[in-house]
């Protein structure tokens, strides 16, 4: 549950169902049916992976396409030393945009070499910039 609510999703239902193999105890596994309703964009990305992680394998998942439905959606532009690089833009929920920043700006300072000037890397929706780190230059 935390898992799809973490990604937007939208509780519908749950339903406990009957069945199961008997345990040594006496008393019936018990299995649980969520509905949720989710965005395709934040099921795409690890989601399966995720859930499998989190349940120990034992969760399965059956989706369906519902119908198409207005998101607050932004494009969040990398820019390395005041250049904006294509590439590397994402179009990402408002909600999320900020730390989604953050995260590509300090990766890209981990990956960028230094130079023999700083390398400013930021992360901008529009004009406004949300994130920055710097690429520190090489010293003398």
């Amino acid at each position: 549950m935390d898992l799809v609510t973490g990604r937007r999703g939208e509780y519908k239902r749950m339903e406990y169902l009957q069945g199961g193999a008997a345990t040594g105890s006496g008393s019936r596994e018990a299995r649980v049916m969520l509905e949720y309703r989710l965005p395709l964009a934040e099921m795409l990305v690890d989601f399966h992976g995720q859930l499998k992680a989190r349940s120990q394998g034992y969760a399965s998942m059956d989706y369906s396409l519902v119908d198409a439905q207005p998101g607050d959606l932004v494009k969040l532009d990398v820019l390395v030393n005041f250049e904006q690089i294509d590439a590397l833009s994402l179009i990402v929920h408002r909600s999320i945009a900020e730390s989604r920043g953050r995260e590509l700006t300090s990766k890209l300072k981990e990956l960028i070499p230094r130079q023999l000037f700083p390398v400013p890397i930021q992360a901008s929706i529009g004009n406004k910039v949300i994130a920055r780190e710097t690429v520190r230059a090489m010293r003398k």
